[in-house]
């Protein structure tokens, strides 16, 4: 067994426990909850951290987007039948269609994962539980994010001196946060500007840049100002700093 494979079981079998989660949480039907490991594992280049995984939803009882299982990997492309519709979900796209396709990277070149690597429920989900009659996981919540971020900052740790990556992209203004030790709303938002900059995590230091997440980049108006932002300011140093650092992906 390799390390990484070493990695993911370690991730799968001991992370909910090490930051105080119940290990042995289900979603309302019994579907176990459980971390979710970042299976594109690419080495030597590009490391991609999002905030938490998102869940498979389903429509039961008349209720809508009902949490029933675990994404199958970090941004990962997958869809299912919910009651009701098929479903895909949206962050690969997302993730593609900003990051990936615009900087001519393929997933294989990268290591993508989540800086808490479980799903958390928001308090809608919580509400569509209690309208079924079911208890949301004790500990999984959506408010705790932070709190479970910073528990979490050991494994991003063990990721990164497995990946070696040349440049780091962290997804989401709550992650740099984390990341930098700045909890109000406003300086994590300050965080997110097109610059290269050192992010030092336990042994390691790797040049890194603070992006917006995906779904607000999508989100088109004219009162968000992430669309233009990403595309005039942040795409355009991306790509200088991947060219700077001499970065060529493994496969063309």
């Amino acid at each position: 067994m390799n390390h990484i494979q070493k990695l993911r079981r370690s991730i799968y079998r001991d992370y909910a426990r090490s930051v105080g989660l119940d290990p042995e949480a289900c979603y309302m039907h019994g579907t176990p909850l459980k971390p979710v490991v970042p299976l594109d594992t690419g080495t030597g280049g590009l490391f991609i951290v999002g905030a938490y995984p998102s869940a498979r939803f389903a429509l039961i009882n008349g209720v809508s987007d009902v949490p029933v299982a675990d994404n199958l990997a970090p941004f990962e492309h997958e869809r299912w039948f919910d009651g009701s519709r098929v479903r895909r979900q949206p962050s690969a796209r997302e993730l593609e269609e900003n990051f990936l396709a615009p900087l001519s990277i393929d997933r294989r070149d990268c290591w993508i994962t989540d800086l808490v690597k479980v799903f958390l429920f928001k308090k809608g989900h919580i509400t569509r539980y209690e309208k079924l009659g079911a208890v949301a996981p004790s500990g999984y919540t959506r408010e705790r994010f932070a709190e479970l971020g910073e528990r979490s900052l050991p494994w991003l740790e063990r990721e990164l001196v497995a990946a070696r990556p040349k440049f780091v992209i962290t997804l989401g203004a709550e992650v740099a946060g984390v990341l930098r030790g700045i909890g109000s709303p406003a300086g994590q938002i300050r965080l997110l500007v097109p610059e290269v900059s050192t992010l030092r995590i336990g042994e390691n230091s790797v040049p890194a840049m603070h992006c917006a997440h995906p779904g607000i980049i999508m989100r088109r108006g004219e009162r968000n100002p992430w669309p233009r932002r990403h595309e005039e300011e942040f795409l355009p140093a991306l790509k200088r700093a991947l060219r700077d650092l001499g970065f060529k992906p493994n496969r063309a």
